[in-house]
Parts: structure tokens; sequence; C-alpha cells
């Protein structure tokens, strides 16, 4: 088994696994996505044929939904638990610790253990005239004041006694608790990517559309709203009253804008862009001086006291030229709206007129093969624009979300716990000696030696001077306890 599972050790691998993810992350990042903007993934396939085929094929307008990407996902949160959460408790975090004994042995454990401690990272021992249980007795109080939690205490007959101590001990946690967190943000991304959708739905302005990720599910748009920065055509404010039903039965409504979206069980419908199309209510066509005509959109209107009947029918939000001379829109935006008129002179269909509502010197006759010319200066200009706006409703269902904001959470505490989190461990070991005894400490920091090597040196001077010879008035230890405290 073990032997089956050392790709998944390996560094290589993981390091190699983590890139492909990101790499095909950036590429969803970069290419328009089917579930996001399907309009612009259009335009990339006609505007690149050869790539977009390819592009296609592998699944890059829809990256986050194809099985190959959701297979990474899952790949690496398989190798997180082999190689990570295989076992418990938890491993010691980014350090490991130092050769180790066994605070809990039997007598005969006590003779090794000076080897054991003279293993550590730094080391330090000196005398003291205070008896070996007095100075135990001592040493504990001063390092449980300071914060340290004590593991038993073991002696033998000939008084010698030793401890173990760790302050946070909850550090060595954090990199467990960061790598589960890992693993349930993947599995919330695998269930958002297998059962939850992104969507966009255009409605028009009084009207409908069914969501197709949602059967029986309809939103309204009942009233779109936008709001220009003064003198410009650039919007401040856009929302959309909307409601959603289910099978003609509504589920809810609400004014929504950019980022107060309506949540419906989970299902969060966005403002997230608006538009103008082809679609207008009306045009105001300006006929002489002072005089205005409201012509509806194909609806043939007779241009009072001549024989002449209009129609208006087209409508370009922003107007260009395509290279070949055709009309276009460089973009949804009405930032310069034309419309093209038919005239009926006496049952004669004369050509076709565009008119450009902020430019109205300008004017474009159309041929039959739909190509445009300057004509002369016309004789009416476009006074106004009544356009039929489109709301961009992005409508999102991510039941895996609850998951990632777990994971995220946990990922954070987990991260907190691992690198701010300053773990410290001492070993003492107190033998009877001529006159007093002899006081062996070993320690470690998971910031390493030179993090803790100026802490640790002013522990074992004031250790010195708190202990003090024996039958001191003070006490053993009574002035070392704040000080080390206030250290640590």
């Amino acid at each position: 088994m073990a032997q089956s599972l050392r790709i998944f050790r390996s560094v290589k691998f993981n390091v190699g696994l983590v890139l492909a993810i990101v790499a095909a992350s950036a590429i969803g990042t970069f290419l328009p996505q089917l579930s996001e903007t399907p309009e612009k993934v259009d335009l990339f396939l006609h505007g690149n044929p050869f790539w977009g085929k390819i592009f296609q094929a592998l699944g890059f307008f829809d990256i986050y939904h194809t099985k190959w990407f959701m297979g990474m996902l899952g790949l690496i949160a398989f190798d997180i638990v082999v190689c990570k959460l295989w076992k418990l408790p938890p491993d010691n975090g980014l350090t490991a610790l130092p050769p180790e004994f066994d605070p809990k042995a039997i007598e005969a454990k006590l003779d090794t253990m000076e080897a054991a401690i003279r293993q550590k990272g730094m080391v330090a021992e000196f005398s003291c005239r205070a008896a070996p249980a007095e100075a135990m007795s001592a040493v504990k109080r001063m390092i449980v004041g300071s914060g340290y939690h004590l593991e038993p205490v073991v002696g033998d007959a000939e008084e010698r006694s030793a401890l173990v101590a760790t302050r946070h001990r909850v550090q060595r946690w954090g990199s467990y608790v960061a790598h589960v967190a890992l693993v349930v943000i993947l599995a919330g991304g695998l269930i958002k990517a297998a059962f939850g959708f992104v969507e966009m739905v255009p409605v028009l302005e009084g009207r409908s559309r069914e969501l197709q990720n949602k059967r029986g599910w309809e939103v309204f748009v009942d009233k779109f709203t936008v709001k220009y920065y003064d003198g410009t055509r650039n919007p401040k404010l856009f929302s959309s009253q909307i409601r959603v039903t289910e099978n003609g039965k509504q589920l809810a409504e609400k004014l929504i804008t950019v980022n107060d979206p309506l949540d419906v069980s989970g299902t969060r419908f966005y403002q997230a862009s608006w538009g103008a199309g082809g679609m207008f209510r009306e045009v105001i066509l300006e006929v002489g001086e002072g005089k205005f005509l409201p012509i509806p959109q194909r609806k043939p209107t007779l241009i009072p006291g001549t024989p002449i009947k209009v129609t208006a029918d087209v409508m370009m939000p922003n107007f260009t030229l395509t290279p070949d001379g055709r009309a276009d829109t460089a973009s949804l935006d009405l930032k310069n709206p034309a419309v093209r008129f038919r005239f009926d002179v006496g049952g004669k269909l004369t050509r076709s007129l565009w008119l450009l509502q902020f430019n109205p010197t300008v004017a474009f006759s159309e041929t039959q093969d739909g190509v445009l010319v300057h004509a002369p200066d016309p004789p009416m200009k476009l006074a106004d624009v009544e356009p039929i706006l489109f709301s961009g409703i992005q409508v999102a269902y991510d039941p895996g979300y609850p998951l990632v904001a777990a994971g995220s959470i946990a990922w954070l505490l987990g991260t907190v716990l691992l690198f701010y989190m300053h773990r410290r461990r001492l070993w003492v070991l107190i033998n009877p000696a001529e006159g007093g005894s002899r006081v062996l400490i070993g320690a470690w920091s998971s910031r390493g030696d030179v993090g803790f090597k100026k802490e640790f040196g002013a522990y074992v001077d004031r250790l010195k001077a708190g202990i003090g010879p024996a039958g001191s008035s003070s006490g053993p230890g009574a002035a070392f306890a704040g000080n080390l405290e206030a250290q640590s």
C-alpha cells in the first residue's frame, strides 16, 4: 500500500499538480466562459476560428466544468489526505521535534535521560544549593506560571527527577487544520462544479425569460433604471425590479443592484450588466424647425403635410462601420445611437437613411447590398430615441458555498496557529550533587534556535537566581515566577 502511494508523496508530483491547476485556472480567467459570457465566446470563435476550435475541443470555454479539471481537484484532495491526514494524531507542524524521552518512564530510563537532553538544540547546566525536591518544586512553579503545560514528573530513590513542559502545544495542529480546510474547500469546489451553475439571462424591460438550468423558473424584469454621470453617457447606477416565479407561482421579488442580489433558496440573481439592442419604443424625428414627429418601431408614420410615410426599423446603440462599410454597433452602450429610416413616397420605397442622434449633420444612405455611403445633409434630424433596454441578470447556484466558506475560516485558523503561535518545549533533569543539586535544561522552539536563544538565556539566568540557596527567606522560585512570565 505504501509503495503504491509513493507517487502521491513526491514533492515533484505535488508541485506539478498544483502548477497544472493554476495554469488551468489562468486559462479560465483569461478566456471567456460559456456559463458567464456566452456572447463573448461566440465573438472569440468568429474572430479566431482556428484556435477557437482547438480551445473548444479542450473545453477551455467551460473549463471549471470539464471532467479533467474536476479530476485534478479530486486528485489534489486525495493527495492531501494521503500525504498529510493519513495518520493521527497530527504531525509536529513545520518543524519536527528533536529526539524525545518519555517522562513517564520507569526509573531505569533516568539513566539515559541526560544523554537525551544534551542532544537538544539549546542546553544549559548549573548547580544550586537547594535540595533536588526543593529545586524541582521551584522549577515547576516558575514554568507553570509562564504558561507552560507540565507532563508528569518522574523520579527515583536517589531523588533524581525530570519533567517536560510545553507552551502553545496547539500550534502543532495548525498544519493539520489547514490541510483539512483545503480538502473541505476542494470538496466545496467539486460540489459546485458538479451540481452548481452560473447562467447569464438578458431580459428586456417589461418582459421575462425562462432559466435554462432551473426547469420551470422564470425571471421577470418589470422595470430597469439607469442613471448617468452628469454630462456623460457613463452609467453611475443601474438596477432592476425583478420577480422570480416557478411554474407560474411567484417565489420572490426585489429591486436588485450590482452589489445587492436576490437570494431564492440558495439561487442568487445578480445585476451583472445592461445594454440596448435594436429594440426601441419610439424615436423622435425633427422634420422641421420646432416640428417633432414621434415614430414607433416598424410602424409607418405619415409626415404631416407630405405624402411621405417614414418607418424606423433598426437601431444601433453605439453606431460604427465595419471594414466593408456596413452598419454595426461597437458595444451595447448608448454612446452613439443611430436609427435606420425607410421612406415610402407614393408607394415607392427610396433608399434607407441612417441618422445619428449626436451627430445631426452626418447621414448615410444604404445600398441594396447593405453598404453605407455618405449622404448629403439631411432635411431632418434624429432628436431622441427611447430604447428598450435589457437587464443582464447573472443567475448563480453554488451548493458548495457553505463548505468553501467553512473551509476558508478553518484555513485561516490553521494558518494563525501554524505561523503565529510560537511553540516552545523545555526538558529539565535535576540530579543530587554535593551541597545541593545539579540542574540540566534542554530547550527547543518552533522558530529555531536563533529565535529562541536570547529568551532561553534569560530563562536560565532567572532560574539560577530564582531557585536560590536552600532555606532562602523568599522561598525557592518566588522572585523568578513573575519575571519568567513577563519574559514569555
